[in-house]
């Protein structure tokens, strides 16, 4: 293949004629020195990452002293990930408890099976203990006399005898899901990780389909045993006051989270960008909303026709092609183009609305299908089956890798029919579909609010309305979708309806509360979307953290346990 030379510079001569030996003794010196440079900056330095050292937390004013509040004792723990926004988040609760909390600080360092994408060795080479020690320890480092020590490490080398015992158990335990029927469940000292297992297996395998038959489903069935074996050890010993962590799915975050609940250990989920953190329980481990009550929440409200018109306005916005508050975390809103060419045949037809493949599908209880290929296959199969005309629209954040699973569908089944991915739900509506099929998106109340029914199959957060059906079983679900032209309730109704959800989901707090939230977002952004500048990510740092009312949430952090218990002792 030719190459371009521009006219004004020469063109580079290149010698043919081998480095002298001591050139290449000279080159190979050089490399080694730029090797030993690199350890040598992980064994005593920060991770270079704007914003990631001790003296960031120095901005953060210290708490007044109240004279006549009583110092609670207990240890802080809380995750350690490396990711720049978790790291500041959890170091300023820790800079905000330090007068009120009279304990230690320790952290959970969970890469273990995160540490590497795939299965062959050079994966399991960065999965192993001394990799996870030699890239965390500079996280841990930089959170400086914030933090007093480790709590644990998820990948160690500490324990040979008890890994190869669970080694060993690991064997049982992987024939025994193999044994289960799709509804796969497993137990290990009280705690279920096989939605940790299926979730971890389709993100880090990856691949858009649960094999249970699979050889790293027995690393992954290994990996929870020696996990929950340390978790129970540390928050059964310890008992922390506090476990702060980003997510409840996956191995690494699950597990840590759920054997601390089961050792009645507070536990708080900051993995939610539509509240700031959640106050999790033995019954609702999900680090995602809660959306049960919002129905009745809504009709108990006063001055409903206000809220509706508030709700109406900013989604509104949204489907103008703007950001509402509820899409405020997003660079561009989804309705931003203007018009998107669609193929014909779309009045009365079914629009199937795709999800991630390689994302956790376990944020929500209830999944009739534990991962979004079987979902979709069963879903396509079952339409063909009553002659119903469909249309797929692809998810539009599908990790780069979702193109392999992409181009197997289309194999799959070759006379799909396919949406552009931009294609707004506002177009969809004008141009007639009958109904939208998800699995638990919030596409399905914008639908709803331009006078469109969707089906769903989980517990997701419209549930409790009207306007998305929600199947429970594989039985139901096809029931549904035999009759995907019923019209639930009435499209004014079904309006209505979709208002009140997005008031109870978007606008329903506190000002301050809304404002915390706002400023959590602003954040965010700085650390995930922006240009990540060392001086733009401690601006929305501190605008967070200085806020009054982030002060009045970490107080309520460690009052929020006798709070529990003084109600559990007048029950």
């Amino acid at each position: 293949m030719g190459t371009n030379l521009s006219k004004s510079s020469p063109a580079k001569i290149i010698s043919l004629r081998p480095r002298s030996f001591p050139s290449q003794v000279a080159a190979m010196r050089n490399r080694l020195k730029n090797i030993s440079r690199k350890i040598g900056s992980l064994l005593t330095n920060y991770p270079r990452v704007p914003g990631v050292h001790p003296a960031i937390f120095a901005s953060i004013p210290s708490a007044p002293a109240d004279r006549n509040a009583e110092t609670k004792p207990g240890t802080l723990a809380f995750q350690s990930v490396p990711d720049k926004f978790y790291f500041l988040l959890f170091g300023a609760f820790r800079a905000h408890l330090t007068p009120s909390l009279r304990g230690r600080a320790e952290l959970v360092v969970v890469r273990a099976v995160s540490g590497a994408i795939g299965t062959g060795w050079l994966a399991e080479l960065k999965r192993a203990a001394p990799v996870a020690w030699l890239l965390s320890k500079p996280w841990v480092r930089a959170y400086g006399a914030f933090v007093d020590d480790v709590a644990y490490w998820c990948a160690t080398w500490a324990h040979p005898y008890s890994d190869l015992a669970d080694w060993m158990s690991s064997g049982r335990l992987w024939r025994q899901l193999q044994q289960q029927n799709e509804n796969h469940s497993l137990l290990i000292d009280g705690i279920e990780v096989a939605d940790l297992i299926i979730d971890s297996y389709l993100r880090f395998k990856p691949s858009p389909e649960f094999s249970v038959s699979d050889p790293f489903v027995r690393r992954l069935v290994w990996q929870a045993l020696r996990d929950v074996r340390q978790a129970q050890a540390y928050f059964g010993k310890s008992r922390p006051r506090l476990y702060l962590t980003s997510y409840t799915t996956y191995l690494e975050h699950g597990i840590p989270a759920r054997v601390a609940l089961q050792k009645g250990v507070d536990v708080w989920a900051f993995g939610n960008l539509t509240g700031f953190g959640k106050h999790l329980s033995l019954s609702d481990s999900y680090h995602t909303r809660n959306c049960s009550s919002y129905r009745s929440g809504f009709e108990a409200l006063d001055r409903q026709t206000e809220r509706l018109q508030q709700a109406r306005e900013q989604l509104e916005i949204r489907l103008s092609g703007n950001i509402d508050v509820a899409t405020s975390y997003m660079r561009q809103s989804a309705y931003s183009k203007a018009h998107t060419e669609l193929p014909a045949g779309l009045n009365g037809a079914v629009v199937v609305f795709l999800h991630d493949f390689y994302d956790s599908p376990h944020i929500y209880p209830e999944l009739v299908f534990h991962d979004f290929w079987r979902w979709i296959c069963f879903t396509i199969e079952a339409l063909q089956k009553i002659g119903a005309t469909f249309f797929l629209k692809p998810h539009p954040n599908q990790l780069a890798s979702g193109d392999d699973a992409m181009a197997r569908l289309r194999t799959k089944y070759p006379s799909l029919q396919w949406l552009p991915a931009g294609t707004s739900n506002a177009q969809l509506a004008q141009a007639g579909i009958a109904c939208g099929i998800t699995v638990y998106g919030t596409v399905a109340h914008e639908l709803a609010y331009l006078g469109v029914p969707s089906i769903g199959c989980a517990r997701h957060p419209h549930h409790t309305f009207d306007f998305c059906r929600t199947a429970r079983t594989k039985e139901e679900y096809v029931g549904m979708l035999k009759t995907y032209e019923t019209l639930p309730v009435p499209k004014e109704e079904m309006q209505r309806q979709a208002l009140a959800f997005y008031y109870m989901h978007n606008l329903h707090e506190k000002d301050n509360e809304r404002e915390l939230q706002k400023a959590f977002i602003a954040f965010w952004r700085a650390c995930n979307m922006e240009e990540a500048t060392e001086d733009k990510i401690k601006t929305a740092f501190l605008a967070l953290v200085n806020r009054p009312a982030f002060a009045r949430f970490a107080k309520k952090l460690i009052d929020q346990q006798e709070d529990d218990s003084q109600q559990t002792a007048k029950n």
